[in-house]
């Protein structure tokens, strides 16, 4: 985007709600990547709480970099179809309300380290 990273972008989206507009109630769904080629859809949810060493890399959402995480080698994945039904669940799910949760399906073998 000629604004910068549209991930960069979503983060500070998040980053305002949360400390301009404390009165609003809120859940910050972040996707794992999409993917509709290798992830079946209609799998259960998953929800992770998002964490603060969290970082995108290519549009994917990972955890920093160390060495553990490039041994295993593991990315979060969701079928757009399952995203959008998390993105509809969110609306009502009280045990995510107040948090910023990663949201996937499947974990598998990442092609970005």
């Amino acid at each position: 985007t000629p604004f910068g990273e549209f991930n960069g972008m979503k983060r500070q989206g998040e980053k305002i709600v949360l400390d301009e507009f404390p009165s609003l109630s809120y859940s910050v769904l972040q996707m794992g990547k999409f993917d509709d080629n290798f992830v079946q859809e209609g799998q259960e949810l998953q929800f992770a709480d998002a964490e603060e060493d969290t970082v995108v890399v290519d549009g994917v959402i990972c955890a920093a970099r160390t060495e553990e995480n490039v041994q295993k080698a593991e990315q979060k994945r969701i079928n757009r179809r399952d995203a959008a039904r998390a993105a509809v669940d969110a609306l009502l799910n009280e045990d995510i309300e107040g948090k910023k949760v990663q949201v996937y399906t499947k974990v598998g073998v990442t092609d970005i380290w």
